[in-house]
């Protein structure tokens, strides 16, 4: 694909050279190019999202390299992909994810490699791919739903989109991190399109257009550089346009999303896209909570930050289920006690209808959690009952969230949070099914490891765990049991579970519009 610039392609690096800061200008010397490796890189991007490769080839590709098979593993058991089976060989991963999807892991691999290139820079630029790869990944999902014939095009593109970050960053830490603070002083296009000149020497997407011009990519992605692209309320018309606005859309909204907090540039840019796109809106929102939750799993798999400006917790701007997503419920407690018969035991057909009626009156996912959770521990017999719930924009975090019959409520709950793939395997396969399981012994071998940190707090002899799902997407699940060794799960609170769950499962997706 290498080829030499053409006279008007090289004119445009030699008349922006002479006006960069002085420490950019290495990067358009055509004689001595300063970034070889990442040039490559570029290359090897579009040969890997653009062709042709065959499930089968690709397969035999990524067996061959161990970090690359374990990262597309992790992603292929996520719950983000939420399959119902443990999947453990690299060609059902590839079919079960896609080739567009296998080869945005693979392209992920190939710009971290370069990442020694540039110890100095490396946190700086880390996140540079990070924010490319979850744009790629936001118009990899928008051109899903809007059937875009070319997806791998698409993302490779917007993965490209950011060369010019990349080379600056590569180059002066200082002055990229200079250039992601101008939100902060220029409040419209026109003004942060002059502190970028002011800064660089030129416009950031000119030299980007420059790079692209002296590695021979295709005119398709250096086209992209000379648009000036602003968010519009018009819908796409061609197929070129819908191109377009995709890879700048999402490009800009990322860049707006882990930048400087800019409630109104947000909305802004999301507009457009939705607009543009003219997706309903709540199926929008939902591809948007998706494609974040994708991107994320992605990044982490490789082992890159995914870092919101100067903010460790992280936001969720929109909810990766068609409700509002879980908020904090203060936890309740309730000290463990000798019971008698439970109600739904002496009087079953009263207790359900209290049930039904406090589902019924629930306005939201939360009052019906917690509506469940205290019938199951005051009517369903059950001596400890937790409810924990995943991260909406990160599926790959459970968090324990509200829990009854424990006295010391915070430390049971911080076993049940953390990574499910690091901390609680066991726990994410059981969330992958659609009915409850009844552990009747912990003491015996399972599948996948139970956290000992868990074991150790709980001490359980048997117990129940359910996932929770709006539809088919996991958002969480729930923890029964009748208290430490050696009080037992029995037949007779399985069924008892049973009733409480489907009567509360029902009532969810009722309230969220799926029924």
């Amino acid at each position: 694909m290498s080829s030499s610039p053409t006279t008007s392609e090289s004119a445009l690096a030699e008349s922006l050279r002479p006006r960069l800061h002085n420490t950019l200008q290495p990067l358009l010397n055509q004689a001595s190019p300063c970034l070889p490796a990442l040039e490559k890189t570029c290359q090897k991007i579009l040969s890997l999202t653009g062709g042709l490769t065959g499930a089968d080839r690709l397969a035999q590709i990524i067996s061959r390299d161990p970090a690359l098979s374990c990262r597309v593993l992790q992603i292929s058991n996520s719950i983000a992909y939420s399959p119902q089976q443990v999947i453990t060989s690299i060609p059902h991963a590839v079919s079960w994810l896609g080739l567009d999807t296998v080869r945005s892991i693979v392209t992920a691999s190939q710009l971290v490699e370069q990442l020694s290139q540039w110890p100095n820079q490396q946190r700086i630029v880390s996140g540079v791919i990070a924010r490319a790869l979850v744009a790629a990944v936001h118009a990899n999902e928008l051109g899903m739903a809007l059937e875009y014939p070319s997806l791998s095009q698409l993302f490779s593109a917007t993965l490209l989109y950011s060369i010019g970050d990349l080379a600056i960053a590569s180059q002066s830490q200082d002055l990229y991190a200079s250039y992601r603070k101008i939100p902060l002083t220029a409040k419209t296009p026109a003004a942060r399109l002059l502190e970028e000149t002011q800064l660089f020497g030129a416009p950031r997407l000119r030299i980007a257009q420059a790079l692209g011009q002296m590695w021979a990519l295709p005119p398709f992605v250096v086209e992209l550089f000379a648009i000036e692209w602003h968010p519009s309320q018009e819908r796409w018309g061609s197929g070129q346009e819908m191109f377009k606005g995709l890879v700048i859309g999402c490009s800009s909204l990322i860049d707006v999303m882990t930048g400087p907090p800019s409630p109104a540039i947000m909305e802004a840019v999301k507009r457009g896209l939705l607009a543009g796109s003219g997706l309903p809106s709540h199926l929008f929102g939902d591809i948007l909570g998706c494609a974040l939750d994708r991107g994320k799993q992605l990044i982490h798999s490789a082992g890159l930050p995914f870092d919101l400006w100067e903010d460790p917790v992280e936001q969720e701007p929109s909810g990766l289920i068609p409700v509002p997503p879980p908020v904090e419920i203060s936890p309740v407690t309730a000290m463990p006690q000798k019971r008698g018969p439970s109600a739904i035991e002496t009087n079953p057909l009263e207790t359900l209808q209290t049930l039904q009626t406090a589902l019924r009156e629930a306005k939201d996912i939360n009052t019906l959690l917690s509506t469940l959770v205290q019938a199951l521990h005051r009517d369903g017999g059950f001596s400890r009952v937790a409810l924990a719930l995943l991260n909406p924009n990160n599926t790959d975090h459970l968090v324990g969230r509200l829990l009854l019959g424990v006295e010391e409520p915070a430390l049971y709950l911080d076993s049940l949070s953390g990574s499910l793939t690091k901390d609680h395997p066991h726990f994410l396969q059981l969330m992958k099914r659609s009915d409850a399981v009844w552990i009747e012994d912990f003491a015996l071998p399972l599948g996948n490891p139970i956290n000992p940190k868990f074991l150790r707090t709980w001490h359980p002899g048997s117990a129940i765990i359910a996932p929770l799902r709006v539809g088919t997407r996991p958002i969480g699940m729930l923890y029964c049991d009748n208290g430490p060794i050696p009080r037992q799960v029995q037949q007779k609170d399985y069924h008892a579970f049973q009733l409480f769950f489907g009567q509360t499962t029902l009532s969810i997706n009722r309230l969220a519009g799926i029924l």
